[in-house]
């Protein structure tokens, strides 16, 4: 199996995929630690799941207008370049502040930013990539993200143990500077992609109703799992520090063992969804974290929590190949938009998931919240199964 990457222009495409590591190194820390910071400044559950939700909520509106607009003005590096640089001063204030509704807040601007990153990431390696190699190269890039969320817990539990949090979000503006520093120097725009002057591309994709209802569907089936997975998400670590006793550097390397292993098959993942189709490979990613709350209910002993964190972490495997369907489906002008309904369609399920696991905890307790989670992503790989009976997409 040749897994050589071939792209249109190699540097931006690697430019691109370590900037991705690093915004999810940045995104591991803040998912993993910003609860927990909270949850020890005396926030309650539903605190520590706002820090999570809020962030989510923006990142709806952030991810539809930032695809458009790089779809409209035919540029995905510029916005990359500077929405990583732009969380730089952010994250100078969260290490200065101890309000709650601060950091909160804080956090929810961030989404802001990443808005413009994470769907003109994927959009720009989509523009990079023929089809024949396009689930492959973003089972690559997935890899690298992926990378970095496994990464970002493991460094920020050691540093929140060894210095404490203010170092950490400072580390973290830190990874953010170099991000937009490298794709500024190394990153370049596809030569396919064009301004668009006459509408914008993502109403024209919004008319084709083949398209339209296709994506919609995949974007639902991606909700569903990132409910299973963000019902619990934000309280998890808390879960892990105060509930079981683990330290903060324990959880931190059950992430980094859990997401390290679903990022080095996420090229071959992508490979295979090209060579045999999407849809098979979305049912595995679906059905992956409700086995892990299943094996997570049967007790907090060490080898329960590392088979747990594998399989949680492995629905990074649907939404790579989500986005590789998406991409299918849309003509090159038209993916960043695309790509943005994507984004928002899975943002709010996070956010709605997140407060609304945070309040079932507060009332009740975490296996219950456990329980609930299982049920969403099992109705995910009903809708893909739904979805097996159309036609394969093709560009259209």
């Amino acid at each position: 199996m040749r897994m050589l990457v071939q792209t249109e222009n190699n540097r931006s495409f690697y430019a691109v995929c370590v900037t991705g590591f690093l915004l999810r190194v940045e995104w591991g820390v803040a998912t993993g630690f910003l609860p927990v910071h909270v949850s020890e400044l005396g926030g309650s559950p539903v605190d520590v799941a706002l820090v999570f939700s809020v962030f989510a909520a923006i990142m709806v509106p952030a991810s539809l207008l930032w695809g458009v607009i790089s779809d409209v003005i035919g540029k995905r590096n510029f916005l990359i370049v500077i929405g990583m640089i732009g969380l730089l001063p952010i994250y100078f204030l969260i290490a200065f502040q101890e309000d709650i509704h601060m950091l909160i807040l804080l956090r929810g601007t961030t989404a802001i930013l990443k808005g413009a990153v994470a769907p003109c990431s994927w959009a720009l390696v989509s523009d990079l990539s023929s089809r024949q190699s396009m689930g492959r190269n973003m089972g690559i890039l997935s890899a690298s993200e992926l990378a970095g969320f496994a990464v970002g817990p493991a460094f920020g539990g050691i540093i929140a143990d060894l210095y404490g949090f203010k170092a950490l979000w400072f580390s973290v503006a830190a990874i953010c500077l170099i991000g937009g520093l490298i794709s500024l120097v190394a990153g370049k725009d596809s030569a396919k992609l064009v301004r668009s002057t006459a509408t914008i591309p993502l109403l024209d994709t919004v008319r084709k109703r083949g398209s339209m209802s296709r994506i919609l569907v995949v974007s639902m089936a991606l909700a569903f799992v990132l409910l299973g997975y963000s019902f619990l998400g934000p309280n998890l670590n808390v879960y892990l520090i105060s509930g079981l006793e683990y330290s903060k550097s324990a959880v931190g390397m059950f992430t980094f063992i859990g997401m390290g292993l679903t990022s080095v098959t996420q090229p071959f993942i992508g490979h295979f969804s090209d060579k045999y189709g999407r849809k098979p490979i979305m049912i595995l990613g679906a059905l992956s974290p409700a086995l892990g709350y299943l094996v997570l209910l049967m007790g907090g002993q060490i080898h329960f929590v590392l088979i747990a964190e594998i399989l949680i972490n492995y629905y990074g495997t649907f939404n790579t190949v989500a986005s590789a369907y998406v991409s299918d489906v849309v003509n090159t002008r038209e993916r960043s938009g695309a790509l943005g309904i994507l984004n928002a369609v899975g943002s709010f399920a996070r956010s709605a998931a997140s407060v609304a696991g945070g309040w079932v905890i507060s009332v009740s307790d975490v296996p219950t919240a456990l329980k609930i989670s299982i049920v969403f992503p099992v109705i995910a790989v009903l809708l893909v199964v739904t979805l097996l009976k159309n036609p394969e997409p093709h560009n259209e």
